[in-house]
């Protein structure tokens, strides 16, 4: 009986954690604060290539990674 307790609440905490990683991922309006002009692109959650991780966060982009996202295949 524990052991099924123990993960029916495992399955409740992964479920949320998967649902608060899509909320981040979500693009905002951008906010106004000033983004410098230096092209290094970082790839958003959303699979979309922001110009720099400033211009990630000010789209409201809390993950990223380094370099441009892969373009889609036709």
């Amino acid at each position: 009986m524990n052991l099924k307790l123990y993960h029916l609440l495992l399955l409740i905490i992964i479920g949320c954690s998967e649902k608060d990683l899509n909320r981040n991922c979500v693009e905002k309006t951008r906010d106004n604060s000033g983004c410098y002009a230096v092209y290094n692109p970082v790839c958003g959650c959303n699979r979309k290539t922001y110009s720099n991780d400033c211009e990630a966060r000010a789209h409201g982009m809390e993950t990223f990674t380094a370099g441009g996202c892969p373009e889609k295949s036709r």
